[in-house]
């Protein structure tokens, strides 16, 4: 009968700790993630498609320029639009952390060629490189 009863109280014991360990993690979740920011642009209707990238001269394109923060903090970012190395808009966001911002910007095309659209994040003012940038290519007839 001794034998049991140590036995079964070192099962107490060690379901006690295992629940104390639980309720800790619980309360105390450890950080899964560097702090970082997405930033994705997506075509007029929503998607990762149908991007404007064949225009006629004077025609418009019109994307939806995303950022999502998850730098554990607020962050005030710019958003610049450049068509060949030219800004041809600029958008200020402001988003606490896990927030998200999607929004229209639109470019109009004056020369044939191919250019070179490239949208450019910055953290706070512009200046010095983007914190984050992408490109898409658009052929002008």
């Amino acid at each position: 009968m001794t034998t049991e009863r140590a036995v079964t109280w070192v099962l107490a014991v060690a379901l006690l700790a295992s629940l104390f360990g639980v309720v800790f993690f619980a309360a105390n979740p450890p950080t899964v993630t560097e702090p970082f920011t997405e930033f994705y642009i997506l075509g007029p209707d929503g998607s990762a498609t149908d991007y404007p990238t064949n225009l006629s001269v004077g025609e418009s394109g019109t994307v939806i320029v995303g950022v999502t923060n998850h730098e554990h903090e607020a962050v005030s970012y710019t958003v610049v639009m450049k068509l060949d190395n030219e800004t041809v808009g600029e958008r200020p966001v402001r988003l606490g952390d896990e927030e998200t911002w999607e929004g229209e910007m639109s470019f109009t095309v004056e020369e044939p060629g191919r250019q070179r659209l490239r949208l450019e994040l910055y953290r706070g003012e512009v200046s010095g490189e983007p914190y984050r940038s992408l490109r898409l290519w658009v052929h002008v007839t």
